[in-house]
């Protein structure tokens, strides 16, 4: 774990505002600020230098591009060697179907986020891609029926 950031009232504010409205530019959230433009662009530029703002992208509306299937896939592995550790974390980076993966506590070792363009498509990606992958014990799928819920927006804390 990385150590924590020291961020004032306004620092919070700053990333806040830029969760919520991340093409703003540095006037507007200047003048939401109440600061000046350059002092604006120094505490952006120290958030990003620091890792606090790790990188900048657009959210896509995934059914608007034919993604309309997501399923969350709990994955077990046979044991944990080096190597069936190493085999994941290279599937996982090398399959676009795999949007998030969580190492877990509990009784499963991982947890995926896929997603894919519909159902077929999403059990070739386990039959033909997941399951045959080595050192894989067992996987228990939860297909998503409805998305209540999709945010990337941290809460950020008030005070240190």
């Amino acid at each position: 774990m990385s150590e924590k950031l020291r961020l004032d009232k306004t620092d919070r504010r700053l990333l806040r505002e830029l969760q919520r409205h991340g093409r703003i530019s540095n006037q507007e959230l200047a003048e939401r600020l109440n600061l000046s433009p350059a002092p604006c662009w120094r505490r952006l530029k120290k958030l990003e230098d620091s890792g606090v703002i790790d990188r900048y992208v657009a959210l896509l509306d995934r059914s608007k591009i034919g993604v309309r299937t997501m399923a969350f896939i709990q994955l077990s592995l046979l044991d944990h060697s080096d190597d069936n550790i190493a085999a994941i974390d290279a599937f996982v980076e090398e399959s676009p179907e795999v949007v998030e993966c969580y190492a877990i506590t509990g009784t499963e070792d991982y947890l995926l986020r896929v997603v894919a363009e519909d159902v077929e498509a999403l059990e070739r990606f386990m039959m033909q891609k997941l399951l045959k992958l080595k050192g894989v014990k067992s996987t228990n799928s939860s297909l998503v029926l409805r998305q209540k819920k999709y945010t990337t927006e941290l809460p950020i804390p008030e005070s240190d």
